[in-house]
């Protein structure tokens, strides 16, 4: 559901954000901001690139510009798109303390008191987050922003009005509001339809397919998905296609999620896989589509197909840590499936590794930022008219800086925690060891007591048969206490504390006698046969037989060892 926010506003922006911001100081600090408005939609990671050259180069002027407020939007803009929210965010308001230092005539419009655009991104953090009331809180703001425009500014009332009553019907939508969200959306259609513009039409039929998903209006969900389609076939071939296969492509995602919560798996692969021929000429959602993909594939039960596409999205070179945490995360789910222990370890490795990694780019990031921040600040302090503000600027770096020390402190205490953490558990781990020794210890104890008493009722039995006829049912008698069940109860509890699952994994094998579970477990415990022979008080001929027979149920092909096989279980 979350990609839909995010997607949304990409058309509507690209139109309208360069005319909101007009003004500019330097070409090569307009032609930066220029280079992220092209590839932040394709390629992220180049248009961060770009935003992060222009603040070099901005914080050697000596002024605070417009282009200057539009560099930390498009930075921020970009990190939301990437999933960065806390850095996004960071950026976002810098953008506004910014833009509120500006004089008058430095801005388009000297009503607006904030940039909506920025206001609308950081609703939709907040949305992403669900943080619902706060994020109403940024469109209901950027909304009154939005009628504060002059009238020759027509077009971008248009587009943001309409962008922000379709983000608050998101909200409706998922605080379980479905009429109110309709309602939201009805008005947006109604203008969208007025304009005529079939690529604002179809945002809101992909609008309406989300809502009917969650209502559970099948009808209307297929129909609007069908009107998508229509346009999608009747448009393609014209001006805007990478527009409108944007839009063709979402609504794939959506009608493919339709299927899957109706348990129609195939069904939905077959709009996926549409949706996977669009993704060829939007490189950027590639590693998005692999991904839904894989999923349904393992669903469907067919791991090795989930494993093969999740590989390749880890051998793309734009992928986010965030992405490769998710992709990480269904890999792993893959391997527990299939048993595969060793693989497993090493998907749980990476994800540490990558968890880890971006915490520490996170950090990185942020202190980077307040580096520049503070320096273009110290440029400012020279400036009599703007050197009230700037005092506030300086003011906000250092208690930025002293929030920044104390995560780093807590990073560490929290470090020192797990630290501690995981040497209660290695001593606990030690205890447990200890334990197992000390039962294994007694089982061993056991046995060979057991052994002792089978000799010596043994040498009983021999002297008894060379007595009268009439003892023999004495020697009866001593044989069976030799070898009844009771003289084995205690071995077979101290058995199942040193190996609690030996007997349940045997008994998966075949149907076996209480002899045959005895003599696994002295081959368990690395008896020889005359070991076993003396335990038991039988002959080493005896043994033999008995393992023979064992070997026999447990279905062992020939040179297939007796003791490696029950070693293993």
């Amino acid at each position: 559901m979350r990609f839909f926010i995010k997607n949304i506003n990409l058309i509507h922006i690209c139109l309208c954000i360069n005319s909101f911001y007009s003004y500019s100081i330097q070409e090569d600090i307009k032609s930066f901001n220029d280079s992220i408005i092209k590839y932040k939609n394709g390629d992220y990671q180049k248009a961060i690139e770009f935003g992060y050259a222009a603040l070099d180069l901005i914080k050697d002027k000596e002024i605070i510009s417009l282009d200057f407020v539009n560099t930390n939007y498009y930075i921020g803009e970009t990190l939301y798109y990437l999933g960065d929210y806390k850095t996004s965010f960071e950026y976002l308001s810098k953008s506004l303390e910014l833009y509120d230092l500006l004089n008058p005539k430095q801005r388009r419009n000297k009503l607006v008191t904030k940039p909506p655009w920025v206001l609308v991104i950081m609703g939709n953090v907040y949305f992403s987050n669900d943080d619902f009331s706060n994020a109403e809180k940024f469109y209901n703001e950027a909304l009154e922003n939005f009628k504060l425009f002059d009238l020759e500014y027509e077009e971008e009332i248009y587009y943001g009005t309409n962008t922000v009553l379709q983000n608050l019907s998101f909200i409706r939508r998922n605080q379980g509001q479905i009429e109110l969200s309709r309602n939201l959306l009805d008005k947006v259609l109604e203008s969208r339809k007025k304009r005529g513009k079939q690529i604002d039409i179809i945002q809101t039929y992909l609008a309406y397919m989300e809502l009917f998903q969650i209502s559970g209006d099948d009808e209307l969900l297929i129909k609007n998905y069908e009107n998508i389609k229509n346009v999608y076939n009747q448009y393609s071939s014209r001006d805007y296609t990478k527009e409108y296969e944007a839009l063709f492509y979402n609504a794939n995602l959506v009608y493919s999620q339709f299927f899957i919560s109706k348990g129609e798996l195939t069904e939905s692969l077959k709009y996926l896989s549409i949706a996977k021929d669009l993704s060829k000429e939007l490189p950027i959602v590639v590693p998005e589509i692999n991904f839904r993909i894989s999923n349904v594939f393992f669903l469907m039960g067919l791991f090795e197909n989930a494993s093969s596409l999740i590989k390749e999205n880890l051998n793309n070179l734009n992928l986010s840590d965030f992405q490769k945490i998710d992709n990480y995360k269904l890999l792993e789910k893959i391997y527990k499936k299939e048993g595969a222990k060793e693989k497993l370890l090493a998907v749980k490795d990476s994800i540490i590794f990558y968890n880890e990694n971006q915490s520490s780019a996170l950090i990185d990031k942020q202190f980077n930022a307040l580096e520049n921040f503070i320096l273009i600040s110290d440029k400012q302090n020279d400036i009599k008219i703007y050197q009230a503000r700037n005092t506030r600027l300086i003011l906000t770096s250092i208690f930025t800086l002293i929030i920044f020390s104390l995560i780093i402190v807590s990073y560490r205490f929290n470090l020192a925690l797990q630290k501690e953490k995981n040497k209660r558990l290695a001593l606990q781990k030690e205890k447990i060891q200890s334990k197992l020794d000390l039962k294994q210890r007694e089982l061993f104890s056991k046995v060979n007591f057991i052994t002792q008493t089978n000799e010596y009722l043994n040498r009983i039995k021999g002297k008894l048969e060379s007595k009268a006829s009439n003892s023999e049912d004495l020697k009866n008698e001593i044989a069976n206490m030799a070898n009844s069940e009771k003289a084995y109860s205690d071995f077979d509890k101290m058995f199942s504390q040193v190996y609690p699952n030996f007997y349940k994994n045997l008994n998966t094998y075949c149907k076996l006698t209480q002899t045959d579970i005895r003599l696994a477990s002295y081959i368990k415990m690395n008896h020889s046969n005359n070991e076993i022979s003396r335990i038991s008080g039988i002959s080493i001929r005896t043994v033999e037989s008995q393992r023979y027979r064992l070997s026999k149920k447990l279905k062992l092909s020939n040179g297939e060892d007796l003791n490696s096989f029950i070693m293993k279980i």
